[in-house]
């Protein structure tokens, strides 16, 4: 097979190598700063669609469409939970997928089309239905979303856990996919608070969301290409597909399941972000909510606390480097979790207690300073855990001698849907129980009071509530064994087993 100068300039996986021998641990890979660059690109269309989805869906289908929170929550979490069921399934399939352009390219591009089409649909709901009628095109809108998304993320995601077999290089990779991405979440800041939905009434403003979405559409569109693009000149890194399997799909679907659920280190990964996603789907789905109602900000300022959040997002980055060389991931990942549940919930907590006297420009300078630190914590939890997901691939594939990527990033997706959409459903059924109106669209956001009842239970459920399930997330997190030196145990058995094969020539 000819390969282009691109593709020849890039070194095998670890243990692939030629001369690779069980005597020598596996060298380095160094990917190409371009590569790394180009592979995030895909991070920020991922995260433009979910800050979108979780900074304003919510409010847009029950505060501005009308819908009511119970109906809303069930919409919006359909989507994830089908979504979770099915992600395994995509998982596997780009597993085993064989085709010249690779085994992952070929789903982000099926993903791409109706994944932005949906994205506009979906904050596009017309004004005249029924509630019934906007309850079930909102229900199959979320599905549709959803799904295309994860056809679109998985690969892109398995992707990036074969760019390099290095422990090190993992975190720089994930590093740099969160550093690029994050941009998607300031390009919804700044084009929603700042443009489309600006002014004392803009999230309540119906005509502003479409605008939004369509301009959001662009760079979705530029950011996927790029990543597909790479995906295509670094496909030689890919791992060998197993042998292609006899059994129907579902029959082998259920036993690579079952497989990953005798991987310990699976089921650590995927409880502890079971947990820590329920709570986070209730905080995100009501931050909106809590942040004009509980706190009493207006748009201007709700921008400022998005914004404080974006810039610990940012710093995380850089910083992920300096960390994981001198920590484990798994110290990371701990640390990182409880900083953000405490975080997340303290000032709720401290407001409800009567010990936050603060008020004014002070209290709105504490607000800043702690959306900061949930920023900076959420974002080294989530870059540990995609640095982590590779290793136990790694791990995987000693115990079981079969590669599953796909299935990992699955499993770990399925934990973080099916979660975020109990978060979501939960979150519905609050904003029901405690009465919180439907009406912003009419009366208009600056207009609307709540009683005090409803602020503090919309608080509680935000704020400490949210923040003890992610705590309890916590402490499956503490069962993650898989330190530095195991996982060059790890590898060198793995290159070990290579190491007899023939060199593949290419002509």
């Amino acid at each position: 097979m000819k390969l282009n100068a691109t593709e020849e300039a890039l070194p095998l996986p670890a243990g692939l190598a030629t001369g690779a021998t069980s005597d020598a641990a596996p060298a380095v890979q160094r990917l190409p700063l371009a590569h790394k660059a180009g592979y995030a690109s895909g991070q920020l269309a991922e995260l433009i669609i979910g800050s979108m989805l979780n900074m304003f869906a919510l409010f847009y289908v029950t505060a501005v469409c009308g819908l009511p929170g119970a109906l809303a929550g069930v919409a919006l979490g359909a989507g994830l939970v089908i979504d979770a069921i099915l992600d395994p399934m995509i998982g596997s399939v780009s597993d085993g997928w064989k085709s010249r352009y690779g085994r992952r390219v070929p789903f982000m591009v099926a993903g791409i089309v109706p994944l932005v089409v949906t994205f506009n649909l979906m904050f596009a709901l017309p004004s005249t239905w029924s509630v019934t009628s906007l309850f079930i095109w909102l229900t199959l809108l979320s599905i549709t979303l959803r799904v295309s998304l994860s056809i679109f993320y998985l690969p892109y995601q398995a992707l990036g856990a074969e760019l390099s077999d290095d422990y090190a290089e993992r975190s720089s990779i994930a590093a740099w996919r969160w550093g690029v991405g994050i941009f998607g979440t300031v390009a919804v800041i700044v084009l929603g608070y700042g443009v489309f939905l600006s002014g004392p009434n803009g999230v309540a403003r119906r005509e502003g969301y479409l605008p939004l979405t369509l301009t959001l559409t662009v760079l979705i569109v530029i950011a996927a290409a790029i990543a597909i693009r790479t995906g295509l000149v670094t496909r030689r890194l890919q791992h060998d597909t197993a042998p292609a399997a006899t059994q129907a799909l579902h029959r082998r679907l259920l036993g690579e399941i079952g497989e990953m659920f005798r991987n310990r280190t699976f089921l650590v990964i995927f409880g502890s972000s079971l947990l820590l996603n329920v709570a986070q789907g209730i905080h995100q789905a009501l931050a909106l909510h809590a942040g004009l109602f509980f706190w009493g900000l207006g748009s201007e300022q709700m921008q400022m606390l998005a914004f404080a959040a974006v810039l610990g997002l940012v710093v995380a980055a850089p910083l992920v480097g300096l960390l994981v060389a001198r920590i484990e991931k798994r110290t990371l990942l701990v640390v990182s979790l409880v900083g953000l549940a405490v975080s997340q919930a303290s000032p709720t907590t401290l407001k409800l207690l009567g010990l936050l006297p603060l008020t004014g420009d002070a209290l709105i300078g504490f607000l800043v300073g702690m959306a900061f630190i949930v920023g900076l914590m959420f974002a080294l939890s989530i870059i540990a855990f995609i640095s982590i997901i590779p290793d136990a691939a790694d791990e995987h594939e000693q115990l079981f001698h079969a590669r599953r990527e796909g299935l990992f990033f699955a499993g770990w997706a399925f934990a973080s849907k099916a979660a975020t959409g109990a978060g979501l459903l939960v979150s519905g059924v609050v904003l029901q129980l405690i009465d919180f109106p439907t009406d912003a669209a009419q009366r208009g956001a600056a207009a609307m009071t709540i009683s005090e009842r409803t602020s503090e239970l919309l608080g509680f459920a935000g704020g400490p509530g949210a923040g003890m399930l992610a705590l309890v997330g916590t402490v499956f997190a503490l069962f993650y064994r898989l330190d530095r030196q195991a996982h060059a145990r790890i590898k060198s058995e793995l290159a070990a087993r290579q190491s007899p094969r023939a060199p593949e020539s290419h002509a």
